[in-house]
């Protein structure tokens, strides 16, 4: 028990150092020491090893104030990668990065709606090993595949135990599948608490505070997902499945909902809904068949067309509603509307979300457009796997 002890303290002293010199860039030795408040020979061990792992590197010398001159030490980020999955479906992008969340490579496939469970998973793992060959990058330098999953999960044990959009995908052991494919360590969340964490890292650095990422997904999938940044960290739940916007019902006397429920959020303003309550107020118009999404009918409202207009309040009508609750559930003061099309979705939600929360909240209330690029969405699943790499351990003295 002692030996386990003191190799668990090992790792959570490497992961004071490594964390560090992650966050200076650039640091020396004797400055580890200080901010870690180790010994020096503990961190002179430490820095060692992790040289001859080749993660931290000598960059260059520090400001001469006498004597010896001293070291400056770096996270050395191409040392070791990362491989991140977002799987929408039918879109399923990939991606490649180094330790510091850069892109190496990336790529996507689109797999055919008709295709078996079996055969969408095969034809990701080809195109995923298709992507690894094209890096160049050897099998021993990934740290592992992080993979940001639609539908419901059991995300610590890897289980994708729903998907509704592919009828036969019903409690797939994907960890299991992919870790026996790859050989790697495998980390599974919801997609779109992979989107916001992603937003935060590149683009929400300097926020502190707690707050909503709504992620709207347009096209066959539809989803309104949330995730909430809670107390400097994403809360998922205990399988995962934190904050399933789109299923908050909003008409108790509404239309089934595939999930079991009535009257839910994402079928009041997911696109399909929308686009078939929209077609069928236009009734036999020859040009009916030619609207396929939101912005089809977004670009016939700025027309000055009523029902288009119409249509779209009601939109922002239940996603503001919707969000409301959560911000007064919370107490939030910042809402960020992701997804391709999250300006649109802005315009429309923005005023009615700040009417249905109290006065005093709506002035204080910041509502942002997501930044993050649909080729990005995968790069969330990267980090998932580079904080589990540089994850404290748990002390169990």
């Amino acid at each position: 028990m002692a030996g386990n002890n003191t190799k668990i303290l090992k790792k959570a002293n490497t992961h004071l150092v490594l964390n560090c010199i992650i966050a200076e860039e650039s640091i020396t030795i004797e400055d580890v020491v200080k901010k870690t408040k180790l010994s020096r020979p503990t961190v002179v061990n430490i820095i060692k090893e992790l040289t001859e792992k080749n993660i931290v590197f000598k960059s260059g010398f520090a400001e001469y104030t006498g004597g010896r001159l001293p070291t400056l030490l770096s996270l050395n980020a191409n040392s070791y990668f990362a491989i991140g999955i977002d799987f929408e479906y039918p879109p399923i992008r990939m991606a490649i990065s180094n330790l510091k969340g850069e892109v190496v490579l990336s790529q996507g496939i689109t797999v055919d709606r008709s295709f078996s469970r079996n055969r969408i998973i095969e034809e990701m793992f080809e195109a995923l090993e298709r992507m690894i060959g094209e890096s160049g990058i050897p099998m021993e330098q990934f740290i592992g595949i992080g993979i940001g999953l639609l539908g419901y999960l059991k995300a610590n044990q890897g289980i994708s135990l729903e998907i509704l959009r592919i009828p036969e995908w019903k409690d797939v052991d994907f960890k299991k599948l992919v870790k026996e494919r790859f050989g790697l360590p495998v980390y599974m969340q919801n997609d779109i608490h992979m989107m916001a964490l992603a937003e935060k890292r590149l683009f929400l650095t300097d926020r502190a505070d707690d707050f909503a990422y709504v992620g709207i997904r347009p096209g066959i999938r539809a989803g309104i997902g949330l995730a909430m940044h809670i107390n400097g960290s994403f809360y998922g739940g205990v399988h995962g499945n934190a904050h399933l916007l789109g299923h908050m019902t909003i008409d108790i006397n509404g239309e089934p909902c595939p999930c079991g429920s009535k009257g839910c959020l994402e079928l009041m303003a997911g696109e399909p809904h929308v686009v078939a309550r929209y077609k069928a107020l236009l009734g036999d118009d020859p040009d009916a068949e030619s609207i396929r999404g939101i912005r089809d009918i977004h670009a016939r409202s700025l027309g000055g067309e009523a029902a288009a207009s119409r249509i779209l309040d009601e939109v922002g009508s239940y996603l503001g509603i919707g969000i409301a609750n959560v911000v007064k559930l919370f107490g939030l003061t910042t809402v960020v509307i992701g997804g391709p099309d999250g300006e649109l979705y802005y315009g429309l939600l923005r005023d009615h979300l700040k009417k249905n929360i109290f006065k005093n909240m709506s002035g204080e209330l910041d509502i942002i457009v997501g930044r993050l690029e649909e080729e990005m969405y995968p790069l969330g699943s990267c980090f998932l796997v580079i904080d589990q790499y540089f994850k404290e351990p748990t002390l169990d003295l």
